[in-house]
């Protein structure tokens, strides 16, 4: 049953001829009533069709607040053409009601907000600019990337580590720290692979190294050393040249 599509109308009581008309007046206005207690009934118990209503008849200012929940709205009942834009604000969202299953959108920058902390995913074919990638989270041993310094590292601990600095004089340099103390660096901020070692600097192999270069230099030669004999070459060059000497003034 629908609501009339014309409300009865109640006419003022006319001048009355004989008992007859009265009758008929009475007879009219009782069926007028019954038909408007009806729509009444009809309304009230939950039965009014969208189609009972005419459109853009019901307006929010004639809706009171938090008269419509969810589960009076049957699924598909509100469509996102029937919502007008910018009605539907974020505090009038209630925490938690929107779930992932309910969000589906062409790409994330629909979504304009802090992620947070996501726990699992994969993220494939993606760029990526201006953040901090590490192997652990508060915890070492880990290798970690980070746009500020524009760093890639691995650390042992935050003293003790291993990292790339993208510009050391005008060079990237591989940069070794020993108990927060810079130890050893490999750069070229001079032109040429630099090796550089703050103390000792040891070059071992289980065979021969090979040196191909047209010269080797050295500082003088003191700054060969023998391990096995405990001498230097220049310590060596010394005697023989003192044995020359002596050789040379006994003719």
């Amino acid at each position: 049953m629908g609501i009339q599509d014309v409300a009865p109308a109640f006419r003022n009581p006319p001048t009355f001829e004989d008992f007859e008309a009265v009758k008929a007046y009475l007879k009219d206005n009782i069926n007028k009533i019954a038909r408007s207690l009806q729509d009444i009934d009809f309304m009230i118990n939950g039965t009014l069709d969208v189609n009972n209503i005419r459109a853009e008849g019901i307006e929010a200012r004639n809706i009171r607040a938090e008269a419509i929940t969810t589960d009076k709205l049957s699924a598909n009942a509100v469509s996102a053409e029937k919502i007008q834009a910018g009605a539907i604000t974020t505090e009038k969202i209630q925490a938690g009601a929107v779930v992932a299953d309910k969000i589906d959108v062409g790409e994330l920058s629909a979504i304009s907000a802090n992620l947070g902390h996501i726990v699992a995913g994969l993220i494939e074919s993606v760029e990526i600019f201006g953040s901090y990638i590490a192997t652990r989270r508060n915890a070492f041993p880990r290798c970690e990337m980070s746009a500020t310094g524009n760093v890639f590292g691995a650390y042992n601990d935050a003293n003790n580590h291993i990292t790339i600095d993208p510009n050391y004089g005008g060079s990237p340099s591989l940069v070794f720290m020993q108990n927060n103390i810079m130890r050893g660096r490999i750069d070229m901020s001079l032109g040429s692979l630099e090796l550089y070692g703050l103390g000792s600097l040891d070059i071992g192999s289980n065979g021969t190294i090979f040196v191909q270069s047209p010269r080797v230099e050295f500082a003088d030669w003191s700054n060969l050393y023998s391990r096995r004999l405990g001498r230097t070459l220049a310590d060596d060059l010394t005697e023989i040249f003192l044995r020359l000497e002596a050789l040379e003034g006994g003719s």
